[in-house]
């Protein structure tokens, strides 16, 4: 027999006991919890006369008291633009479990449920995911340590600079760098040991986990790494098949309650998305090959639990046009009957692309979330980014096949300036356009004039200011390269694909 569930002791009523969900939650239609869960306020306390009210003075990571205003102004001078190292956590986190920490560890959890949450999210609000997975840390060391690692890596990003000029940082954001490595090795070591001998109560909390240490992946370079974490979560997810198979495990929750469903699907779509961006740009034999269940991956996903905001269908286009760049090192390119096959098939797909209606995707996306006809605007203007983005990428691939490539080449010059128009057109939105790495990137792979390579470099700088991810800047170093190439070798778009750009691993989300 199960303790009385923390939902019946509340509402004062006797719990059946039986299971969880108890039959009475599931009657009532409440969710069923075991423990009281965490409550997040604003302010301080939950009552009384410190009710909403936030600490003048926050704490720095060592757990010392920061610098007084003026002085960490003149620290962070070169920052002062930027809100994120204006954020001063408080401990506004209200549980027993948070109060036992370390000051450190408080400073970062509470960094991360006011800063790290609204990153990677397009729109906050009170069902934010992200947000959600500070309930499970509380109960899961594993993931706590990965939350204070991420925090404390974007902590100590925020002491960069884009063009990265000056090296010289404070004692702030070297410490800071520091409880990064420190945290990040404790949370490799401590998954290393949950999967040598997993328990299926905690898969959710370990793919949380790999999630956040692919997101760590963005924030710290964006290259290679967040590879292996998703090779390892389709290796739980088949494991997880294999627990759930009828008598293979006594343990599996059968029924989940409705919160742990939404954010099971909310980190298995995210592994997805990360999987169809960082395939588009890897090599084909480390190209990551994680995916949805395909009921799931028909459903679009609620705008306001996205990651990108970028449309289902369009997922799809990219991820095609990913699976046909790889197809081209398998194929006999003198073999002229199965050319001309996987050419019409990819002239189909950009033309279904490019017709992909993105007014209409935004109007049925923002029903329960926007209503106003400037919100509908700007979210439409997002999935064009990403639909152009997807039809310059696949006219990119389309090439690779060495046909003619005239009609190719005709209209990308004005794809260009439209994607450029676009993307600077959501510049006043910063939750919106924090989104729009990977369609510069690839607007930045085409562009054919200094002035277009100009304009993508002030995108990335201020992505950068924005997220403070290293992928944005190792995303300028790349292009930088590839445009010093077209310089020295010739404009490589007239007649050639130049796939090799593209091979390299980048997550560039």
């Amino acid at each position: 027999m199960h303790a009385a569930c923390w939902t019946c002791r509340s509402r004062t009523i006797r719990c059946d006991q039986t299971s969880i969900p108890c039959a009475k939650c599931e009657k009532a239609g409440l969710e069923c919890f075991e423990q009281r869960p965490l409550r997040w306020v604003k302010g301080i306390a939950i009552r009384g006369k410190m009710r909403g009210r936030i600490l003048g003075e926050g704490l720095k990571p060592s757990g010392e008291h920061l610098p007084a205003q003026p002085e960490r102004k003149e620290i962070l001078h070169s920052r002062a633009k930027s809100s994120a190292t204006n954020i001063t956590p408080s401990f506004a986190l209200q549980d027993p479990c948070i109060h036992s920490l370390d000051r450190s560890s408080r400073f970062y959890l509470d960094y991360y449920n006011i800063r790290i949450t609204k990153l990677f999210i397009l729109y906050d609000s009170e069902s934010n995911p992200f947000r959600s997975l500070l309930t499970y840390a509380m109960d899961n060391s594993t993931l706590r340590k990965c939350i204070i690692a991420v925090s404390a890596r974007h902590f100590a990003n925020t002491g960069q600079s884009f063009n990265q000029t000056d090296n010289t940082l404070s004692p702030l954001f070297v410490n800071a760098n520091l409880d990064a490595l420190h945290f990040k090795r404790q949370t490799i070591n401590a998954l290393l040991l949950s999967l040598s001998n997993p328990v299926p109560s905690q898969k959710d909390a370990i793919m949380a986990t790999i999630l956040l240490l692919i997101f760590l992946d963005l924030l710290e370079s964006g290259i290679e790494g967040w590879k292996y974490h998703l090779h390892g979560a389709e290796g739980l997810i088949n494991l997880s098949r294999s627990l759930s198979e009828p008598g293979a495990s006594e343990y599996v929750n059968s029924k989940p309650g409705e919160t742990i469903q939404e954010t099971r699907r909310f980190v298995t779509r995210q592994l997805s998305l990360v999987s169809t961006f960082g395939g588009a740009l890897s090599g084909s034999k480390s190209s990551p090959g994680f995916g949805t269940n395909p009921d799931e991956s028909r459903n679009q996903e609620s705008i306001i639990r996205s990651f990108l905001g970028c449309p289902v269908f369009l997922l799809g286009a990219i991820r095609y046009f990913s699976n046909q760049r790889h197809v081209i090192e398998t194929l006999n390119m003198h073999d002229d009957l199965s050319i001309q096959k996987h050419v019409r098939d990819t002239l189909t797909m950009l033309e279904l692309t490019a017709k992909f209606d993105c007014l209409e995707w935004a109007s049925k996306s923002v029903q329960s979330s926007v209503s106003s006809a400037g919100e509908i605007q700007k979210l439409s203007l997002l999935s064009e980014a990403y639909r152009t983005a997807a039809v310059l990428y696949g006219k990119r691939v389309l090439r690779a096949f060495k046909t003619s490539t005239e009609t190719v080449a005709s209209d990308s010059e004005d794809l260009i300036l439209r994607l450029l128009g676009v993307i600077g057109s959501l510049k006043c939105d910063p939750a919106l356009f924090k989104c729009l790495l990977w369609p510069s990137f690839i607007t930045g792979l085409e562009c054919q004039t200094h002035g277009e390579q100009q304009a993508v470099m002030g995108f990335l700088k201020m992505l950068w200011d924005l997220t403070f991810c290293l992928n944005v800047i190792n995303a300028s170093k790349i292009l930088r390269d590839h445009w010093k190439r077209k310089d020295f070798d010739g404009n490589l778009a007239s007649g050639k694909s130049d796939l090799n750009v593209i091979e390299q691993g980048w997550l560039l989300i």
